[in-house]
């Protein structure tokens, strides 16, 4: 009995043990049932889970061979089974690939924006950009902007600047053609965004598309002002002017009329390359006395009345010097004879010649001042030189006045240009009247 109570408890003691041990033993077969159970259905379901595994890899291949739409498709239907089943890790992994494809499609998508393209792939990029939501909608017109700035900027950073000319008449069909193509896209593709204009109306920001448009203007305008000053020749600057005035009238069609900002540029390019001519003119005046050997005028000067009244007079072909400086005012005058019309530059072309005919009558008498001595000692040049001056006073000064109301026009508005240049005559007269024989 004593051995029948001890084997009762020691079985006793050993009862807790094993209830525990069955309890594990249940609990782990219920977990191999289980396991079981979801291997047995991710048997059945195989093909399915494949296809889940490949959606990383398809989402990648569509963005990479520009198949956008079946792109976001895939992104949707990963987004909503991260809503509904986010706690799985595998829904986890795939959300994860599915933002790093979406994040290189906005950059894809992006770069498109940055290149020369038409309408209707704006309208898709844009579309595109919407669907992914990277974006609201003033961000989104802002992108859209900055893009196509950085295309034009790219575009007019590639003009090969060597030949101004050249160079001024690409930059200005490159902001023709990238302007009005930018602000009919922008207005195509977000016409119907009233909403967003009356928010940035009320902010006080203005119209994003005219803020970006006064930006591009102005760097253009800058451009423009660095380049003009080395276009030498009036002929040159007054083709440019044309295409200017063309690239003008296109762009007022959507609101952007360049013409009023870029005609004082070519106004300041104009008169310097008069002032450069009537100097250059002077100095020629300069030279031609100091190497004048002053022979006897012919006959030809007695007769003015064989002069061409549209022409320089014949008489002053007896005096070198003096036809130097006519010839050289007259090229000055050719240099702007398409843009004195166009250009509001009469009033400082008119002091540039008044400087240049007053500087040329000055220039002769330090001359004669200098060589007073030496042409005395020899009659001839004395009346070879005297008759240049009388030449320059009586002749050039008077024809070179009238010319220049000529290329000017002869409207009732430029009469007091037409006072002020006849009046040179009389200030000519009384700078040189010490030179006499006397």
């Amino acid at each position: 009995m004593k051995d029948i109570e001890i084997l009762l408890e020691t079985l006793s003691a050993q009862l807790p043990d094993l209830k525990r041990g069955c309890e594990a033993f249940v609990k782990g077969a219920e977990e191999i049932a289980k396991a079981r159970k979801m291997n047995k259905t991710l048997m059945n379901n195989s093909g399915t889970m494949s296809d889940l595994l490949e959606i990383p890899k398809l989402l990648d291949a569509c963005v990479r061979n520009g198949y956008y739409d079946e792109a976001l498709d895939l992104e949707n239907f990963i987004a909503k089974m991260e809503m509904t089943h986010g706690h799985i890790g595998l829904i986890k992994k795939l959300a994860d690939d599915a933002r790093t494809s979406s994040s290189e499609m906005l950059h894809t998508l992006l770069g498109r924006l940055k290149v020369g393209i038409q309408l209707p792939e704006c309208l898709r990029v844009v579309g595109f950009l919407r669907r992914l939501s990277a974006y609201d909608e003033v961000a989104l017109r802002q992108t859209f902007l900055a893009c196509r700035e950085e295309y034009i900027a790219n575009m007019v950073s590639d003009l090969d600047d060597s030949n101004p000319y050249d160079y001024l008449k690409k930059l200005t069909d490159t902001h023709r053609v990238s302007l009005f193509d930018v602000v009919m896209q922008f207005r195509a593709i977000f016409s119907d965004d009233a909403d967003v204009t009356q928010t940035e109306a009320d902010d006080g920001k203005g119209s994003l598309l005219y803020s970006w448009a006064t930006h591009r203007i102005s760097k253009y305008l800058e451009l423009m002002r660095a380049t003009l000053p080395h276009i030498y020749e009036g002929g040159a600057l007054a083709s440019i002017y044309e295409h200017c005035e063309y690239c003008g009238t296109s762009l007022a069609r959507v609101g952007l009329d360049t013409r009023p900002l870029f005609r004082p540029l070519f106004a300041d390019a104009a008169v310097t390359i008069f002032e450069n001519a009537v100097s250059t003119a002077v100095d020629e005046l300069e030279r031609a006395l100091e190497s004048s050997t002053w022979s006897t005028p012919s006959t030809s000067s007695q007769h003015p009345e064989t002069d061409d009244t549209d022409g320089p007079p014949r008489s002053l072909i007896d005096h070198a010097p003096v036809a130097a400086f006519v010839n050289g005012t007259l090229l000055a005058f050719n240099e702007l004879r398409h843009l004195t019309v166009t250009l509001e530059i009469r009033d400082r072309l008119t002091s540039a010649l008044e400087s240049s005919i007053t500087r040329a009558a000055g220039v002769i008498l330090a001359f004669y001042q200098a060589t007073d001595s030496i042409l005395r000692r020899d009659e001839r040049k004395l009346d070879a030189f005297l008759a240049s001056k009388d030449a320059f006073v009586v002749i050039a000064a008077p024809y070179l006045a009238s010319a220049f109301i000529r290329l000017i026009g002869g409207t009732d508005s430029n009469e007091l240009l037409r006072r002020r240049i006849e009046g040179v005559s009389d200030r000519v007269k009384a700078t040189l009247a010490p030179v006499t024989r006397a």
